[in-house]
């Protein structure tokens, strides 16, 4: 070994457990390859790289000494079930009277490479039907990556501007197209047809008169959108990270087919996680706006809906624009660790992750419309306690007691805990 024996060159790299799964589809998660130095104080983070991937149950990576400074590495790996029938149930902006149900069927690994298929539909609340090709590796060592969508859904519109609700049927088939720069950095450009149509309009007026429903005075926007995106991100795992660090922007340019307009959106998201005594420093900050003489209000940002400020957690606040910041420090109540379900019916089901985390945080955040001073408006903060599950299959949970600078004081319940 080199360097204090922390350090050897390494010889051969043996995977192990990989059935369905290519051993370039692994290996490509790796910082080290054969012929490379591999730091002893990284087999952890590469095995998180490699669980990040979605793929396996868990991962584990060793090595035997040949000589005094080579090894053989060994990559060993269980992997998930990768054909899903699955049902859909659930509600949608985590409200339970928005319920949805349907049923889709998912390929998270065809072909052994990583590829996914899936096809999915929901009735109820915002019903949709949508088929999606996700291909993360293409043409070998040029790590050029692309997706097609194709997708129809029936959405509640859910601007406040409006004094009664009305409905949008959106169509759209999207293309992307990127590169992977290394193992930490890609970028991807995405073009695509999108038509929001208006029904019930009729049933629906502004309560300002300045708002409309779409540009198109038809109440029928056809789009083409063109946009781009950059992705530099080092954490070891993209659900719930231990360490690592995000950076992504993205822009996409909109313009109308069937009227003279069009508008820009896009914006900034960073993420950091950091070990730090006892726990985990976790921060976010994200920033997204709009640009142009009119924006439809089907692509207004909100809190209250995906993005939550607790302390306002049921709190629905509209905009143009939005920005969020949030920091928590985590300690582990239960240290994440693996299971084994000896009586597992499949056995991509058998080995399963649980853990706990007690969260204190912090949010910031508000939104704005084009025509106010974001240096005038008053910011959203909130600052509480958290409990944090970590479940099999990536699934989070967390519970928790919040205060906002209002004075309100609120319980919450959060299906997706964490950043993602």
């Amino acid at each position: 070994m080199l360097q204090g024996q922390d350090k050897f060159y390494v010889k051969k790299i043996v995977f192990v457990g990989n059935e369905k799964t290519k051993s370039e589809i692994i290996a490509r998660e790796l910082t080290f390859s054969a012929g490379s130095v591999l730091d002893t104080s990284l087999i952890s983070y590469n095995e998180n790289r490699v669980y990040g991937t979605g793929l396996f149950n868990k991962v584990k990576i060793w090595f035997e000494k040949d000589s005094d400074n080579t090894a053989i590495v060994y990559v060993w790996v269980n992997e998930r079930w990768y054909i899903w029938p699955f049902p859909i149930l659930g509600w949608k902006d985590r409200d339970i009277k928005k319920l949805y149900y349907g049923a889709g069927l998912i390929h998270t690994n065809f072909r052994g490479r990583n590829e996914k298929l899936i096809f999915s539909f929901a009735l109820g609340y915002d019903p949709w039907i949508e088929v999606e090709y996700q291909n993360p590796w293409v043409l070998g060592s040029k790590n050029l990556f692309y997706s097609f969508e194709a997708f129809y859904q029936r959405v509640k519109n859910r601007s406040r501007l409006f004094s009664a609700s009305f409905y949008e049927e959106h169509t759209a088939i999207n293309f992307t197209l990127g590169k992977r720069l290394g193992l930490y950095k890609k970028f991807w450009t995405t073009s695509a047809f999108r038509k929001i149509s208006i029904a019930n309009a009729e049933t629906s007026q502004p309560i300002d008169l300045g708002v409309e429903k779409t540009i198109s005075p038809s109440g029928k926007d056809e789009i083409f959108m063109f946009g781009f995106g950059f992705r530099y991100d080092t954490r070891d795992i993209p659900i719930y990270p231990n360490q690592g660090f995000l950076f992504s922007i993205f822009y996409r340019y909109n313009q109308l087919l069937n009227f003279n307009a069009s508008f820009l959106q896009g914006g900034v998201e960073v993420q950091m996680f950091k070990k730090f005594a006892l726990g985990l420093i976790a921060g976010r900050l994200f920033i997204l706006n709009s640009f142009g003489r009119k924006i439809p209000v089907y692509s207004h940002y909100y809190f209250g809906y995906d993005e939550r400020i607790r302390g306002y957690f049921n709190d629905v606040f509209e905009g143009e624009n939005i920005f969020a910041g949030t920091l928590e420090y985590r300690i582990p109540v239960i240290k994440q660790r693996f299971f084994k379900w000896e009586k597992a019916p499949i056995e991509e089901f058998s080995i399963l992750k649980f853990g706990v985390d007690f969260a204190i945080f912090g949010d910031i955040g508000r939104t704005w419309f084009n025509g106010e001073n974001v240096l005038k408006i008053d910011y959203l903060r909130g600052y509480g306690v958290e409990l944090n599950f970590i479940l099999p299959y990536d699934l989070l949970f967390g519970v928790g007691y919040a205060l906002n600078n209002a004075g309100g004081k609120q319980i919450f319940v959060d299906f997706r805990a964490g950043f993602e």
